[in-house]
């Protein structure tokens, strides 16, 4: 091998101490004096690691430009207390750096840092006899997203900017039941993560960014370097590693659903169901999975009655077939806490959600079963741990170790007694760090071809839909899209919540609110109806049903960028502008919400002042068409308040300007292409059976230019339609076949 060739490839680190350099590469050893700082360097293909050797403060630089800023005290703390020395031990013939730290306690820890492939992994083990928090600190950075559910719930999608600076992960079985620790700092071509089963808070502020853990033993962190698409690509690799598996999306649930909890609450059953269900079905909604909650107790008994409908559900076969017939996925509301066998057991408050008659609840044979198989969590001493929720049931119950070996196919194999198409996973228990027992029993179900709405995990989502917690249409400016936002910042954007307009579909005031409530929601992954609008005039009935066909329209393009994100890490289908354009200021500091779904389609639904029907709309560098009007817009562009109309889908075409859309069922998908892309472009769509797939290529085009549409699979010319409005293209397209558009 050439010395050119292993330079080139070598990871470099380089320790100037006392003023002289001493480097080593793969074998290669140069010496040299020099005076400066005394510090360590790491050499990455792109980006450098300069760690000093006093307090262990680290920083990354790239060309000579430092893009991460080192912490002002320590880049390692043990027990809260910085670090004072440190020195290098080991062996330097490869990537890998180890060292010897000492804080200002005395207490000391081994540390070993690699830079490989843009991945930066720093693992410290402390040589302390117990428990001891650990933290990797950085300076503060002024953009920040992610942490799922921990950073939901506050006032500002930049986590810098909140009031709020410590997070701890935690799952409390009510808001925050979807855990991670990743943290994306965009603009600095960095993130984060830490993984365990310890103790784990964040801390992000305009001063520092902290990973910390609570542990004995050795800790691991990660950061992830370079453009977004980069670090979410390698934190796949990472996480995947880690054991933590995605689960391949699946095409149904990207169709239009039904709930019926908001409109049917505890009074669900099947002859209620089919009622509703019939209702929307005559009047023109595209509903094609519904999920009809937990409604089916066994004498009392929970969701975990595996098989059993009760009253509820007498002819439950019946309903299943009326359902299919109809080309409803039929899904039910599951749990993975068992209460204990016998029983009856009372709840410890007159508390209820609305309807339940239920006054006690009694176990399941199962619950013993699963104990006898060591399927359940234990204390510490080695007892099954009971657990109370303060929102449902309210008995005690026992909880399903999902990372028991045998446990999770021995759930999946009771949830097939039922014989149905899904469930949305709803287990509401203050597991506090307990957050790994989730992943694979509900990944289980999907992976062996169940239709999954997840709700609790950690790090990945255990089905095609994960949800966020309960809401309200009157946390449209904030709650939703933070919801919504910081899991796609945290690799996961195919996110859903409650049906449109929940809980206030009666509300007669409210109709128009509703209504934008039920545009935000066609254009994420997830969207579904609960309660008919029997009571509202019938040009408002008409816009709500139009969202639903909206939804119905873009749902096979969602779904093709859901797999490509499956694919990649990427947060295709719902990607925030400081993400999407993070070296654009203005589309990282625009105040209202929008996002990119895939590289073609921008939301930009009206969340914030909706009585005024307008916003201020920011379009990025390029040519953007609105999708309702057709008007053609040139970024970088601010509309100052931008007429949104309550009847026109809420969004833009630019980008790679190729959108695929279903008119109706049975006929043909159809492309559409606008003329935005100066250099040509291919733009790639996977089918709804997730296996098809088609190229499309095409460069802008003049306005007068004479075009031709190629079928390349079959070599002819094939028929296309011009929109008069923005001068788009469409043609119908065929599974693996690809298409070229060109000039005359």
């Amino acid at each position: 091998m050439s010395c050119k060739a292993v330079v080139k490839k070598a990871i470099w680190a380089t320790l100037f101490l006392n003023g002289g350099i001493w480097t080593h590469s793969f074998g290669i050893h140069q010496d040299s004096f020099n005076g400066g700082q005394e510090q360590y360097v790491v050499f990455g293909p792109s980006y450098d690691m300069r760690i000093s050797a006093e307090n262990f403060s680290f920083s990354i630089w790239k060309d000579g430009n430092r893009i991460v800023p080192e912490h002002a005290r320590s880049g390692i703390f043990l027990s809260g207390s910085p670090i004072v020395s440190s020195e290098r031990t080991g062996a330097i013939g490869n990537s890998e750096r180890h060292f010897l730290i000492t804080n200002a306690r005395g207490e000391q820890a081994q540390v070993s840092v690699s830079l490989e492939e843009n991945i930066v992994s720093v693992s410290v083990l402390p040589l302390l006899p117990s428990k001891t928090d650990i933290s990797l600190a950085l300076g503060g950075m002024s953009n920040a997203h992610g942490l799922g559910d921990a950073a939901a719930f506050n006032e500002s999608f930049n986590i810098v900017d909140n009031k709020q600076d410590v997070y701890l992960i935690q799952n409390d079985g009510a808001g925050r039941r979807w855990v991670s620790t990743f943290a994306v700092f965009p603009q600095n071509e960095i993130a984060g993560v830490f993984f365990g089963k310890s103790k784990k808070t964040v801390k992000i502020d305009e001063d520092e960014y902290l990973m910390t853990v609570t542990k004995q033993g050795e800790a691991t962190f990660y950061y992830f370097l370079g453009d977004p698409k980069t670090i979410y690509s390698n934190y796949k690799k990472v996480r995947e590693d880690q054991g933590y598996q995605d689960v391949k999306p699946k095409f149904r649930l990207f169709e239009v659903g039904w709930e019926s909890w908001d409109a049917l609450g505890w009074n669900t059953n099947q002859f209620t169901v089919q009622e509703i269900l019939q209702k929307f079905h005559d009047n023109g909604y595209p509903i094609r999975w519904a999920v009809t909650g937990s409604g089916f107790w066994v004498e009392g008994g929970t969701t975990t009655s595996f098989g059993k409908w009760g009253e509820e559900f007498p002819d439950a076969s019946a309903l299943k077939e009326w359902m299919h017939s109809r080309d409803i996925y039929w899904m039910i509301g599951l749990r993975t806490n068992f209460i204990p066998e016998e029983g009856p057991y009372y709840p410890e408050t007159s508390e209820r959600d609305r309807n339940l008659d239920v006054r006690s609840f009694i176990g399941d044979k199962l619950t013993s079963e699963a104990k006898d198989k060591g399927f359940l969590v234990l204390t510490g001493e080695g007892d099954v741990m009971n657990t109370t929720s303060d929102i449902f049931p309210i008995v005690p119950s026992n909880l399903l170790n999902g990372n028991a070996p045998g446990a999770a196919q021995w759930f999946q194999r009771q949830y097939s007694k039922w014989e149905i198409d899904g469930i949305k996973e709803d287990t509401m228990m203050d597991i506090d760090t307990l957050t790994y027992i989730y992943n694979h029993p509900i990944s289980e179900i999907a992976n062996q071809g169940g239709h999954v709405i997840a709700r609790n995990g950690e790090f990945v989502s255990p089905g095609t839909l994960l949800r966020i917690n309960d809401t309200t249409v009157d946390e449209l400016g904030g709650r939703i899209p933070i919801n919504y936002m910081q899991y796609a910042a945290s690799g996961f954007p195919n996110v859903y919540s409650d049906v449109a307009g929940t809980h206030n579909m009666h509300n007669l005031a409210d109709i128009d609110k509703n209504i934008r409530h039920a545009w935000l929601l066609s254009l994420t992954s997830g969207f579904s109806v609960g309660t008919f609008p029997d009571m509202w005039p019938e040009e408002k009935k008409e816009i709500f049903r139009g969202v639903s066909r909206f939804h119905f329209q873009i749902a096979p393009y969602m779904y093709s960028e859901a797999l490509k994100g499956y694919q990649s890490g990427y947060p295709t289908t719902l990607t925030p502008l400081s993400i999407a354009f993070p070296d654009d200021q203005s589309a990282v500091d625009h105040s209202n919400y929008q996002w990119m779904i895939g590289e073609s389609l921008m939301a930009t639904p009206l969340l914030k002042n909706i009585i005024s029907g307008t916003m201020d709309v920011y379009l990025p560098e390029g040519d953007w068409y609105h999708c309702g009007s057709g008007k053609r817009y040139e970024g970088p562009l601010t509309l100052k308040e931008f007429e949104t109309p309550l009847d026109a889908p809420p969004c833009f075409i630019g980008g790679q300007g190729i959108i695929v859309l279903r008119e109706a069922d049975g006929l043909p998908l159809k492309a559409r292409v606008y003329p935005v892309s100066r250099r040509k472009t291919s733009f790639s769509f996977n089918y709804p059976d997730g296996v098809a797939q088609t190229l499309i290529s095409y460069q802008k085009w003049d306005n007068n230019a004479e075009l031709v549409v190629i079928d390349q699979t079959l070599g002819a010319e094939i028929p296309f339609e011009v929109d008069a409005a923005s001068g788009s293209i469409s043609f119908d397209i065929e599974p693996n076949h690809n298409y070229d558009i060109v000039e005359q």
